[in-house]
């Protein structure tokens, strides 16, 4: 049997939605709508749900996790974002509202219909009386933005923790600067199995000359967390004791390295809506509160997620 080249394929749809955001998810979920994406964009690994956040309409549970904090605060956390993302994309998938799954390279709007460009260079169309784009980055031949703010920046750096790995804290904070605001500490991916050993990553909050500026470089930023670290009496392994005074712990010193940098744009230009392009900025709270009554995809969810 011969398949036809992908650049032969033509969708037809009602709505398709621009996207792959929780919130673009979500929106698919209520309304019964496929989506088509150029980037990735499951939440981000420390985006949280609020501890009174409902999912049991999602059949999921919201646990709730008491964070160890220094300097020691109340901070608590719900179940991971990325929990419902996955759920969602499977169940969204499974409906065939994923067309092109992660083969998109990038998108342009042309002529009210969408073209789509693979990884391999091969194309597919997409006719739609509606395209609602949750994120136009990366997406051609849409109007020029109508407001431009001042671009700011959450940047995350990765540390990887050679040496003082093994410690009781889940976030070191600093709240009276934006360079290193925060570190979350999480097992690192580097062993595998379940284990207690932690890597470190770095939250920062920069305006665009800032990102700029070689004094909140990723080294910088490394030799901050270090500070931090310190500073909570986070230490190396133990290394014998004093020659001079016996009863006297000595230990090795912390060693950690920067991993990468990831920077995600927390200020996008606004968009004035067309005929035929609508551009949305809803929260959760905003499309949970607009949901149907019922969809195909949210039967499908419920019979899937069942068994568990």
């Amino acid at each position: 049997m011969v398949f036809p080249p992908i650049e032969d394929v033509k969708f037809d749809y009602e709505k398709v939605v621009i996207g792959s955001s929780i919130e673009a998810l979500l929106y698919c979920y209520y309304n019964n709508v496929p989506f088509v994406y150029a980037k990735m964009e499951s939440p981000a690994r420390f985006s949280y749900f609020d501890y009174e956040f409902d999912l049991s309409i999602f059949q999921l549970d919201n646990s709730t996790t008491i964070l160890t904090t220094f300097p020691p605060t109340d901070e608590s956390r719900g179940t991971p974002k990325s929990v419902l993302w996955e759920h969602l994309y499977f169940c969204l998938s499974l409906a065939g509202l994923n067309p092109l799954a992660d083969k998109v390279s990038s998108i342009r709007i042309e002529d009210n219909r969408i073209r789509v460009f693979t990884h391999k260079a091969r194309s597919a169309t997409i006719n739609a009386n509606k395209v609602i784009v949750f994120n136009p980055t990366g997406i051609s031949g849409i109007p020029s933005p109508k407001i431009i703010p001042e671009k700011k920046y959450k940047v995350y750096d990765w540390i990887n923790v050679r040496s003082g790995l093994k410690h009781k804290y889940d976030l070191i904070q600093d709240p009276d600067t934006d360079f290193v605001q925060k570190i979350f500490f999480y097992p690192t991916d580097r062993i595998d199995g379940d284990q207690i050993y932690k890597d470190a990553c770095a939250v920062s909050y920069m305006t665009e000359a800032q990102l700029t500026d070689p004094d909140n470089s990723d080294i910088n930023a490394r030799f901050k967390v270090r500070y931090m670290m310190r500073l909570a009496g986070l230490r190396g392994p133990k290394n014998g004791y004093d020659s001079k005074d016996p009863t006297k712990q000595k230990y090795r010193p912390l060693r950690i390295e920067s991993s990468h940098r990831e920077i995600q744009l927390l200020t996008p230009p606004i968009y004035e809506s067309t005929d035929f392009i609508e551009f949305k900025s809803d929260t959760i709270d905003d499309i949970m509160k607009d949901q149907v009554k019922d969809s195909y995809v949210k039967q499908l969810y419920r019979r899937t997620h069942s068994q568990y």
